[in-house]
């Protein structure tokens, strides 16, 4: 049992949004994963290297557990070391919930699967 948990959790961590990176001067976003890689990929890399989709980004919602601002960039993560829905044995379903009131908007107006 401890094996799917582990798997689950790794999962969580490579192929569900960690955070997104709102760069208002070149109007486009990156969603990354939890090791600041495109989601999927486990080849870790630095954020400023990923590359940008555009969009209107008064669209997307600017909530999360932190918030950074930077100039043109905004960092909104959804979850923390602390909050992760995936630490210990088990699932938190409480962290879980909450990381997922700020992916289900996200995922409406980006009108993909997230």
């Amino acid at each position: 049992m401890e094996n799917y948990i582990s798997k689950a959790a790794d999962a969580f961590l490579t192929s569900r949004p960690y955070g997104i990176r709102l760069d208002f001067k070149h109007k486009g976003f990156v969603i990354f994963n939890h090791h600041m890689n495109l989601l999927g990929n486990g080849t870790p890399c630095n954020v400023d290297s990923l590359p940008l989709e555009i969009c209107t980004l008064e669209d997307i919602p600017q909530t999360g557990e932190r918030i950074i601002k930077n100039g043109d960039i905004m960092d909104i993560y959804f979850y923390d070391e602390t909050s992760n829905p995936y630490t210990g044995y088990g699932v938190d379903l409480e962290k879980l919930k909450t990381y997922n009131k700020y992916i289900y908007p996200l995922a409406l107006a980006l009108n993909r699967i997230l």
